[in-house]
């Protein structure tokens, strides 16, 4: 706590640093955690904005993360239909 001259300690507040910092924010919308989609097509528009496209192969299902400048955004599509999407996305593809 910090002393101001002549009067009671001052205890930290909500804006001070530090403070409720594993809390959501909820006003300014958190933008650290991955945004699942489930439409094709918002996830080929948002592809417009993004850096680049990671494609992971699993057994039953590829999974797609754009990632933009503040979020990272994942779709998981059927193997035979990522192929399609791929095509579509407007920006660097990478496989992971």
């Amino acid at each position: 706590m910090q002393k101001v001259a002549g009067s009671s300690p001052v205890r930290p507040t909500t804006t001070d640093k530090n403070v409720g910092m594993n809390q959501d924010c909820t006003e300014c919308g958190d933008k650290r955690m991955p945004a699942e989609l489930v439409d094709v097509e918002k996830f080929i528009t948002i592809s417009e904005h993004a850096e680049y496209c990671a494609v992971k192969r699993l057994k039953d299902v590829v999974k797609l993360k754009l990632r933009t400048p503040n979020t990272l955004y994942t779709l998981k599509v059927e193997p035979m239909k990522a192929e399609e999407v791929i095509k579509k996305l407007q920006c660097e593809i990478r496989e992971i």
